[in-house]
């Protein structure tokens, strides 16, 4: 038996090659596959207000690994699942496993990071695969990734042969807010009581989709205390994080906001909306309500 040596490279971008060719079943033997992981900044290419990269030093490397392989049916290979946890968080990683080799047929293979422990039932298509939707897990009572474990997906299509490089780009699936709040007039002053993500999605696909307008849960509600002021005595701008899975061609009633609760000069608190998306809140022709994943998104709101 030969061994093929197979490097898969695996970077943070969310692209994959797609070919139209004829699918046939033929699995063969077993071939040792060396699968070499790496992470880079994601650079997206979606018109949208995502300006600033995600850093994967900061924003949840590699924890833990599985490996999907689809033949070229579209069948799942089952003896060619693969998990792996990684016991300190990786950035670059190299992984033997041992593929089936169907020769020169179109064949898919699938890396889903950061999700041991809640793997969902691995569908026996890659047609039912392209249809799952998973629950993102976050902290109690936050709007952040749980344990920085962000999930990662990623696909290579097309044949597999000996010494071949593989380079599967894999994408965050979720996106992050930043919200910049100040004061429209510094002389004024705000205490920011409460932000609360109005209809944030929860779950995610792993395949990119055209729409998601439907996966909705419980609003993230973020409390405050006084010291959070901003304008007069207080601070000049504050920051707030948040993580949301992708809302794509929402409908009205189901795209994301933003609504800050906020008491001006001592007065009565007042609620101020601000719908979420990747065109800016003032473009007033066509704006585009999604919030897409591996994404960040900047919004800078004034108090008036």
């Amino acid at each position: 038996m030969k061994q093929a040596y197979i490097f898969l490279l695996s970077c943070l971008l969310l692209t994959a090659c797609t070919k139209n060719e004829e699918w046939i079943s033929n699995v063969s033997k077993a071939d040792t596959v060396a699968v070499q992981l790496s992470l880079q900044c994601a650079e997206i290419s979606v018109d949208s207000r995502a300006t600033i990269p995600q850093d994967p030093l900061t924003d949840n490397p590699m924890y833990s690994l599985c490996l999907l392989h689809y033949n070229s049916e579209g069948q799942l290979i089952a003896e060619d699942t693969k998990t792996q946890d990684l016991t300190d968080p990786q950035l670059n990683y190299l992984w033997n496993v041992s593929l089936r080799n169907s020769g020169n047929n179109i064949e898919t293979l699938c890396l889903v990071a950061n999700m041991q422990g809640s793997y969902p039932v691995w569908p026996s298509t890659l047609a039912e695969l392209k249809e799952i939707c998973v629950g993102l897990q976050f902290n109690s009572n936050t709007g952040l990734i749980a344990d920085r474990k962000m999930y990662m997906f990623g696909y290579y299509e097309g044949k597999i042969t000996a010494n071949q490089n593989i380079r599967i780009m894999m994408g965050r699936m979720a996106n992050s807010l930043r919200l910049a709040i100040s004061a429209a007039n510094s002389n004024d002053r705000y205490r920011i009581n409460k932000i609360e993500i109005n209809k944030p999605s929860r779950e995610t696909y792993f395949f990119p989709r055209s729409s998601t307008d439907r996966n909705f849960s419980n609003n993230i509600v973020e409390l405050f205390n006084s010291n959070n002021t901003i304008g007069r005595g207080g601070a000049t701008e504050l920051l707030f994080y948040y993580q949301t899975g992708e809302n794509i061609s929402p409908s009205q009633s189901n795209r994301t906001s933003v609504i800050i609760t906020a008491t001006k000069n001592n007065a009565n608190p007042k609620t101020y909306t601000v719908v979420l998306g990747a065109d800016e809140p003032n473009t007033t022709v066509n704006r585009n309500y999604s919030l897409y994943r591996n994404n960040n998104y900047t919004f800078n709101i004034l108090l008036n």
